[in-house]
């Protein structure tokens, strides 16, 4: 049986035991209200009869037309009473009946005493008649009182009666199926929590990376098709599951390789390609960086922007391969004869630019700018030619001619345009152009 079928019984037996309570209170309700109206009309019948008793003292006492007539009044409501139906037990019409019959009595004695006073009596003999039949209504209603105490007991007998044997009737229903919700209930619970122990087993022994073993649920119900389902989902990882040490070494290379293209591609970004020193947009990047710091640390420095001359002789006659050895050559010796807080870069064809940080003076820059131009006139021997060469060399200054990349290099620039057309000086600093 599935677990949803399990279910739906459940809800079922709820309902019928939720259906025999409201019924049994219902029906005790019904009854209790009968009951009610019974002795509710129980007390109407002995108020009248009361009524009757009292009426009948004071016909006693005065012994007149008017008195009698009301007595005769409240017997008959009280016969009206004593006919209405309020659903009695047999044993309660028995004790009605006799009421009944003592209430005619009484009916009859009333219309003996109307013909005694119509008949005009001697009154010695009336007397004594009177006498007789006041006597005779003591006596009936006397009667009457204590069949109305065996009514009330009665009545209160088989209320009692009654509601016991409701009370058994609703217990036992009640009783029987609570015990049949309850063990119906116990045994959905622990089918539930057998098949909820069998995935969970299965569910921990995946966690621990178990593909191997299977869930084992012999019921046929939904676990058993959500085991089944487990199962097939534990094959198609086994199939499809690299071994951990593979993937942790393929992880490793592939990782391992991405981060050498990555290094590769961020030289690459940053160099130039054919002298291996930075790239315009790099040095420009640098600088901005070094001018930053020296800031913060209100450090001077100089921008060299350098232009080789007769390299243009040499491409055009040797050719650009040759040319491309002379670049080469240069950028590696402006590269070796630099400390290591100064860069330089490559700003395309024979343009070189050099950052010196750290220098003050202007003595400092024209010593080291000396320097670098006799690096720089040393022969070049590429394929048995001894190739010479010089250079052209404008000089700015941080922060005097400028604090960001842009001005430094653009009067950098300006000044090694008047040293390309000076024949005296290979360098010309800012401050002295004009």
């Amino acid at each position: 049986m599935t677990l949803a079928t399990r279910l739906k019984l459940t809800a079922i037996l709820c309902a019928l035991l939720t259906i025999a309570v409201c019924q049994a209170l219902f029906q005790a309700h019904t009854y209790q209200q009968k009951i009610y109206m019974q002795l509710n009309h129980s007390m109407q019948i002995q108020l009248s009869i009361d009524s009757l008793r009292s009426q009948l003292w004071i016909y006693e006492e005065y012994s007149d037309q008017l008195s009698l007539a009301e007595l005769n009044n409240r017997q008959a409501h009280l016969a009206v009473e004593l006919s209405k139906n309020m659903q009695w037990y047999p044993q309660q019409l028995q004790i009605l009946d006799n009421l009944n019959r003592l209430n005619a009595n009484i009916r009859a004695l009333f219309n003996t005493q109307m013909q005694s006073h119509s008949n005009h009596i001697l009154p010695k003999d009336q007397l004594t008649s009177s006498r007789l039949l006041k006597a005779k209504y003591s006596m009936n209603i006397e009667k009457m009182t204590e069949d109305m105490f065996r009514l009330h007991k009665v009545t209160i007998d088989q209320a009692k009666q009654a509601q016991q044997s409701l009370l058994i009737a609703i217990s036992v229903v009640v009783l029987m199926l609570s015990i049949l919700v309850t063990m119906w209930s116990s045994m959905t619970l622990l089918h539930f929590k057998r098949g909820m122990k069998s995935l969970n087993d299965g569910m921990q022994t995946l966690a621990n990376g178990d593909l191997v073993s299977r869930v084992k649920y012999d019921m046929d119900d939904e676990f058993a098709e959500m085991s089944d389902n487990f199962n097939n989902m534990k094959a198609s990882l086994q199939k499809i599951t690299v071994k951990k040490d593979e993937l942790k070494l393929e992880v490793a290379r592939q990782t391992q390789k991405l981060q050498e293209q990555q290094v590769k591609l961020t030289y690459l970004a940053e160099h130039d390609e054919l002298t291996s020193i930075y790239n315009r947009r790099a040095f420009i990047k640098q600088i901005d960086i070094a001018i930053d710091r020296d800031a913060r640390r209100n450090e001077q420095a100089a921008l060299l922007f350098i232009d080789l001359d007769k390299f243009k002789t040499i491409n055009d006659t040797l050719g650009h391969q040759t040319g491309d050895e002379v670049l080469k050559e240069i950028a590696l010796r402006l590269k070796s004869h630099l400390r290591s807080t100064d860069f330089v870069g490559r700003f395309g064809g024979d343009e070189f630019v050099i950052w010196l940080d750290y220098i003050g003076s202007e003595q400092d820059i024209i010593s080291k700018v000396n320097k670098i131009l006799s690096v720089i006139k040393q022969p070049i021997e590429i394929k048995g030619n001894l190739l010479t060469v010089g250079a052209s060399i404008g000089i700015s200054q941080f922060p005097l001619h400028g604090n960001n990349s842009s001005s430094l290099v653009t009067a950098a620039d300006a000044a090694m345009y008047i040293a390309k057309h000076d024949l005296t000086h290979e360098y010309c600093l800012f401050q002295k152009i004009g």
